[in-house]
């Protein structure tokens, strides 16, 4: 488990109990989304998303972490069984913040009264939650918010048709776009550096002694094969 202290930390349910606008709680949301699809790709999954148990770090909404982690383990038939459920996970916790009653929240209900939380949602993203809440998608809340932005600018590009000055604005998006994920993985790369430690020494004192091993005999069987 990864347990790291920062210089400074908010629980996502205490920031969530203060007053925020709609567009900073989508961004809290969509960066969580993203620490949580950088951790899977590290081979850790969530063990907790209890919003006391998630940090908001140095007063910035870029910078979201997990704090109960645990590694992934190596079939990846459970892998992708967890992630799924990591996935689902983040989306009711957040649908259940949005409505102010993730206390009293079930699945069973959600899933079978999600009407009656859209009225909390912000527009552009109700499909996403229904998608997963109510059909099982497995799908992370920032690829499908890159996929829209993509359409809407794919869409405004073709309404615009020849106006060069528009077309400027167009590929600043697009650009801008590409460069928040990099930027984002550097965040991410930084917050839980620890687990790059930890990955690298399991190579050192695993892989690289397991390799040399099975070349050892390579080289032993080589030597006998010539033997001959």
């Amino acid at each position: 488990m990864f347990h790291k202290e920062e210089s400074y930390g908010i629980s996502l349910q205490d920031w969530m109990d203060d007053i925020h606008t709609q567009d900073e709680k989508e961004k809290v949301f969509l960066n969580m989304d993203k620490a949580m699809k950088y951790l899977h790709s590290h081979g850790y999954c969530i063990q907790s998303f209890d919003p006391r148990k998630i940090e908001i770090l140095n007063d910035s909404l870029d910078q979201i972490k997990f704090l109960e982690l645990a590694p992934m383990p190596s079939d990846f038939s459970t892998q992708d069984k967890i992630i799924h459920e990591d996935i689902y996970n983040s989306a009711f916790i957040q649908i259940g913040l949005y409505s102010k009653c993730l206390n009293y929240l079930s699945r069973e209900f959600l899933e079978t009264e999600f009407s009656q939380f859209e009225m909390f949602l912000p527009e552009s993203i109700i499909p996403y939650y229904r998608g997963v809440i109510t059909r099982g998608s497995a799908v992370y809340l920032c690829e499908y918010d890159f996929e829209r932005r993509k359409k809407d600018l794919a869409t405004l590009e073709e309404e615009v048709g020849k106006l060069d000055g528009k077309k400027d604005n167009i590929n600043k998006s697009r650009n801008d776009s590409f460069g928040a994920v990099d930027t984002n993985n550097r965040i991410n790369d930084a917050i839980y550096r620890q687990l790059s430690s930890k990955e690298s020494a399991f190579v050192s004192f695993t892989v690289y002694p397991a390799l040399i091993l099975a070349l050892g005999f390579i080289l032993i069987f080589i030597a006998f094969l010539l033997s001959f």
